[in-house]
């Protein structure tokens, strides 16, 4: 036992005389001492577990009164004198004694009698278990004889609680009537308290009590240590019950795993290294490889003292109490912990466990050197980034970077990780790039080099280096010079690379505006689809000229590399132009398509495509949940792209969530790179805050940011209004701010520059803005004029606020009726798609024309329909939109509409909330 173990188990806080629990076997010993001093000799057996005090009882009876007529001689027996013939008997000799015993022990005998003879006799042997064979025979021969002798000899040994008996003990053979077995066990509850309170000088505390108990299952050696420390080092009896006792305590498991064996010890130790992994199928014993049962036996007696609590499904059992698991794994190195979790990663493997269940534990390790750890560690990375938990990814992929792995497959790797850590923020972001930086000059293949350079480009543009990525492409397209389909792929992905910077965008299309009047074949694909947007973003195209240009690009033959951008260009000019449905066919099968890294700019775009489609159809419920990538309500920011965020801020807006709103605009502004504010993205965030303070009652602070980002969208010549109508709102700021002047110019030029590109959408917008600018009967005819182009399918998220425009002039004027009917449209309207921001400035209104407050409850599970009602149900019990369908016999789209509808007036953005809400709202 080493020193401070030791301290803990004799001295000022050792065992006393009277030993707490212990009385019982002191009289039986007491009585069986004054039977011996009468010449009836008899033998107790003293048994139990280790640290149970079987030495302290030897040594509380070596000092008690009924020794006191007795001689006494003491054998400490000791596992590594179990080789020396009968070096515990030498031991028992009495002083002047010579011990020379025979071949037959018999020397040992006659001399043990003789003493005997003079004086009664107290032999006390601890730990008999490790006896050397010839002492154990000896005594064993004494045991017999001892009922014609004056002499007690008590005797103890360890024996681990088990459910069956695995090894000879000592006294099994012996007469029944000589032999007195006596079991030690540990400490009950009420023996910690007693020990606590002498100890404390007072009544103990429950929870301390508690405490102690979970920690050493009432083992006095562990218990004794446990106090040790807790008065000693941690400064007495009012510790913060969190802190971990060390030193003695320590130093007392120590001592106790030791007694206990090497495989209970390496046991011990796993169990405590594995607290909190789940282990699936392992079981303890055969992961510490004991094939004796005596780790079986180990937990049995854990269990019984309440020193372990059960596991949940697929976790070994833990140790009861924090203060037992530090303490086992104390002395235990980082080599031996992370040796644990490969075996048992091994072990798992070869059982055919998952692969997250598995990676788990390698994440623990340092290297394997298997080719099968790396396989796991990327199949998991891989399930944990489709899943959302990007950071888990990344742990997963730097650890499968650290095993053997070829160029080619360590050049995957690093790009999938470091397109993963750029969307983790700074200084991930920078690692994130170099890791990228160094996949393209690892990749071999023409093809490979082409997406690490691609996913590289797009995350020094989101980092604000433009210029930069720019370069790198440019690197590229020279070294695919002999490679015409990859040399086009690398100038469309830096087209939209450049969108990033109004400068190197301007450029991009000046060049490409070059190349086109020296080609008489025409362009190709993806630079005629820039050309295209730049033309409808700049005015010089109206949509019907680009739906021409649409159906050019999606019906040539195109090379596998340009695909995903000519599809994301025709994507976005078809949103653009209100051709939803033809941007929504283009987006899925872009998405389905998309085998590249997440960074690819072409899927960027299709995202951003699919995200502004729901918000002109007014689907703020299924946008904000197929943005939110994580359980962090900010989730979107992982996704990386501004664009996303700002179509999250606007869904917010309209749904009446100003907070999260706001807490999303201000964490996209705080995460925004240095640089990143030049590129559009950045104009669309600014946009969407100008709309939030708009919509909040700030209109000076709404109209500085929309006066900004109409600035920079001159710069880069995107003026017309269907990109960020922001003149439109900035207009209705003017107004709020009593300059009706300036807010009907503003409508005016946008109207004008609506009617180039030429849709109801654009065009009613620019004339609701104007008709609430201009006022007076000129105002009612040109908002009556919006209202009336607005009114066609899909249009509601314009219609609405034209409507209520419109209530509001007609109510300025004094046409009370007719504005409560208009209103009442328009909070129904505003309903139906969710825009809960519009109902309430709607109500708002129709209270000032004189009409009733309304009395129908618009959300909560009680605001359902049927449909709805049997829609919510079958989704919530884990049915897919096309078994739904199948199940109702409705169209898909009808299910889905049911489920916007549904998550709006649930107030959910999750599929997985429905069943809790509509629990709720029973």
């Amino acid at each position: 036992m080493n020193s401070s173990a030791a301290a803990a188990c004799t001295g000022q806080y050792g065992f006393g005389p009277d030993l707490v629990e212990r009385r019982t076997v002191l009289d039986e010993a007491a009585r069986l001492a004054d039977r011996a001093r009468h010449g009836q000799g008899s033998l107790l057996l003293l048994t139990g577990p280790a640290g149970v005090g079987r030495s302290a009882l030897l040594n509380a009876l070596a000092h008690s009164e009924a020794a006191r007529p007795m001689t006494v001689l003491r054998a400490n027996c000791a596992a590594d004198e179990a080789a020396h013939p009968y070096a515990a008997a030498r031991q028992l000799a009495g002083t002047g004694i010579a011990f020379s015993p025979g071949p037959d022990g018999a020397a040992p005998w006659e001399l043990l009698r003789e003493h005997a003879a003079r004086r009664p006799l107290l032999l006390l042997v601890d730990d008999i278990q490790h006896a050397d064979a010839p002492s154990l025979g000896w005594l064993s021969q004494l045991g017999r004889r001892l009922e014609r002798l004056p002499v007690l000899a008590v005797v103890t040994e360890r024996r681990q609680p088990g459910r069956t008996g695995r090894a000879p003990r000592f006294g099994q053979d012996l007469p029944a009537g000589t032999v007195h077995p006596h079991r030690i066990g540990p400490l009950t509850r009420r023996g910690v308290a007693e020990l606590l309170s002498t100890r404390l000088g007072g009544p103990a505390p429950d929870d301390l009590v508690d405490d102690c108990l979970r920690a050493t299952g009432g083992t006095p050696l562990l218990l004794h240590a446990l106090l040790y420390a807790l008065l000693t080092e941690l400064g007495g009896p009012g510790h913060p019950l969190g802190d971990t006792p060390g030193g003695a305590f320590q130093d007392a498991v120590g001592h106790w795993l030791r007694a206990a064996g090497e495989p209970v010890a390496v046991a011990a130790r796993m169990l405590a290294q594995l607290s909190g992994h789940p282990t699936g199928s392992a079981d303890l014993p055969t992961l510490a490889g004991d094939s004796t049962g005596r780790v079986a036996d180990w937990l049995h007696g854990l269990r019984a003292h309440g020193m372990l609590q059960d596991g949940s499904a697929g976790h070994l059992d833990e140790f009861a109490h924090p203060w037992l698991r530090t303490a086992v794994l104390a002395d235990w190195s980082q080599e031996r912990r992370a040796e644990v979790h490969h075996r048992l990663a091994a072990l798992l493997y070869d059982r055919g466990e998952s692969e997250d269940l598995i990676a788990d534990h390698l994440l623990h390790t340092e290297v394997c050197g298997t080719e099968w750890a790396a396989d796991v560690l990327i199949g998991s990375a891989r399930t944990a980034q489709r899943t959302g938990r990007t950071t888990h990814a990344v742990r997963l992929l730097r650890r499968a970077l650290r095993e053997p792995l070829t160029g080619y497959r360590r050049g995957t790797v690093l790009v999938e990780l470091g397109c993963q850590e750029v969307t983790l923020g700074p200084p991930e972001s920078i690692t994130g790039t170099r890791h990228l930086a160094e996949a393209v000059r690892l990749h071999q293949s023409d093809e490979t080099i082409f997406e690490a350079a691609n996913a590289l480009g797009s995350a020094l543009a989101g980092r604000g280096e433009t210029a930069a990525a720019l370069e790198a492409m440019e690197d590229l397209a020279e070294r695919f010079a002999d490679r015409p389909e990859l040399a086009r792929a690398v100038h469309a992905a830096a087209a939209l690379i450049a969108s990033h910077d109004g400068a190197s965008w301007l450029q991009v299309v000046e060049g490409l505006r070059r190349i086109e009047a020296r080609a008489p074949d025409g362009l190709a694909p993806a630079a005629l689809g820039v050309l295209t947007e730049y033309g409808a973003t700049s005015g010089l195209l109206s949509a019907a000229e680009t739906a021409e240009r649409i159906g050019q690009l999606t019906t040539r033959a195109l090379d596998t590399f340009s695909r995903s951008y000519v599809n994301a260009t025709a994507a976005t000019l078809a949103q653009w132009a209100d051709l939803l449905p033809l941007a929504d066919r283009l987006v899925a099968d872009g998405l389905a398509a998309h085998r590249g890294t997440p960074l690819h700019p072409a899927y960027q775009c299709l995202l951003s495509v699919r995200a502004e489609s729901r918000m002109m159809r007014g689907q703020y419920a299924l946008l904000l949940a197929e943005l939110t990538c994580a359980e962090d309500p900010l989730g979107v920011l992982a996704l990386n792209n501004s664009h996303l965020t700002s179509q999250a801020v606007l869904a917010l807006l309209e749904t009446g969530r100003f907070a999260e709103a706001r807490q999303l605009t201000d964490a996209a502004v705080a995460e925004t790179p240095e640089g990143g504010e030049r590129s559009w993205e950045w104009n669309e965030l600014l946009y969407a805050r100008g709309l939030l303070r708009l919509g909040t009652g700030s209109p000076a602070a709404a109209l500085a940011d929309l006066q900004e980002c109409g600035r920079r969208q001159d710069e880069r010549r995107a003026i017309s209004p269907i990109v960020t109508p922001w003149r439109s709102a900035a207009a209705d700021c003017h107004l709020l701010l009593g300059r009706p002047g300036a807010a009907a110019e503003l409508a005016t030029e946008e109207l004008r520059l609506a009617r180039i590109w030429d849709t109801p959408r654009t065009i009613g917008r620019a004339l609701r803005a104007l008709g609430a600018a201009t006022g007076g009967r000129p105002g009612l005819t040109t908002a009556g004029e919006a209202v009336e182009l607005l009114r066609v399918d899909g249009l509601e998220t314009e219609l609405v606020p034209a409507l209520i425009s419109l209530g509001r002039l007609l109510l300025g004027s004094g046409r009370r009726a007719a504005a409560r009917d208009t209103l009442r449209e328009a909070v129904t309207l505003a309903e139906h798609i969710g825009a809960l921001r519009l109902v309430a400035v709607g109500t708002e209104l129709l209270l000032e024309s004189g009409a009733r407050p309304a009395k129908q409850r618009h959300t909560g599970a009680q605001a359902l329909t049927d449909s709805e009602q049997r829609v919510c149900r079958l989704a919530a019990e884990g049915h897919s939109n096309p078994e739904i369908a199948e199940l109702l016999h409705l169209a898909l789209r009808t299910v889905e509409t049911h489920l916007t509808n549904s998550f709006r007036k649930l107030g959910i953005r999750r599929r997985a909330e429905i069943a809790a809400r509509l629990s709720d709202s029973a």
